[in-house]
């Protein structure tokens, strides 16, 4: 090609990109982990620097390409009306009149709030699109065992976890590190929206030493894991979680004192 045209159509290119910016991703998740308590609102920041300040002015948001909350320059900003109880509206993110309302605050979060948001920026000459994606976890009334069922020398672990929230991978792991079993997406969907997942290894004593196992319950982007521990050979017997071990525990001495007193 003429290396002449080849700049001329560079230069269009250049000319005819300035009234609209790319989108851009903000390819960092933000994490929103329940809690039972209040919680302060989350806030999705839209960041822009616009240079048409004359004209109209206009932020809106949108949740999986739903409109879920706008902001005209000069105007009180209007969450929609399905939305009203998961916005706070009265959030200011700046002192600078072309951004003082421009944030999303989130409150009331359930797993619902789990999304893809859009911020969409729009004056009389620009349009600036930004993205964040938001991941709700909730483990908050989860259950979580390990069983085991030995048969000669074989012995059955059975993982099973309930009412957790997003999809967990659950993984078998031996006391030595090793991945006995790792099971990646195959848990079903409740009523509610919650998962359960489940799943199931043998594993083979040749001697009567005691083996320990652990299944770890992880979800992505997520740094903490649900843990629950058994022994196979030996004597020894499965556990349900920490939770329950420290109920038995403190209930074993209570009733000591009990009968102290």
């Amino acid at each position: 090609m003429d290396p002449l045209l080849i700049v001329i159509l560079t230069i269009g290119l250049f000319q005819r990109g300035g009234l609209c910016l790319p989108a851009k991703d903000d390819s960092q998740t933000k994490l929103i982990v329940l809690q039972n308590e209040d919680m302060e609102p989350t806030v999705l920041d839209c960041a822009y620097d616009i240079k048409d300040t004359q004209s109209f002015l206009t932020v809106k948001w949108f949740r999986d390409d739903k409109t879920i909350y706008q902001w005209i320059r000069g105007a009180h900003p209007a969450p929609i009306p399905e939305f009203k109880n998961d916005i706070d509206s009265s959030y200011e993110s700046s002192t600078d009149p072309n951004k003082q309302y421009s944030s999303l605050a989130l409150i009331n979060p359930t797993i619902h709030t789990t999304g893809d948001y859009k911020c969409v920026v729009q004056t009389g000459s620009e349009t600036i699109t930004r993205h964040q994606k938001v991941q709700v976890i909730d483990v908050r009334n989860y259950t979580l065992y390990l069983n085991q069922n030995k048969i000669q020398n074989e012995t059955q672990l059975e993982c099973v976890v309930s009412n957790v929230f997003p999809k967990p991978t659950l993984t078998i792991i031996s006391e030595d590190d090793d991945v006995v079993k790792k099971e990646p997406r195959a848990p079903e969907e409740n009523e509610d929206g919650y998962f359960n997942a489940t799943t199931v290894v043998a594993v083979y004593d040749s001697d009567d030493d005691v083996d320990s196992y652990q299944c770890v319950v992880s979800f992505e982007g997520y740094s903490k894991n649900l843990t629950a521990f058994a022994t196979s050979g030996g004597s020894g017997g499965g556990h349900i979680d920490f939770r329950m071990w420290l109920f038995c525990v403190m209930y074993f001495f209570l009733s000591k004192l009990k009968v102290l007193i």
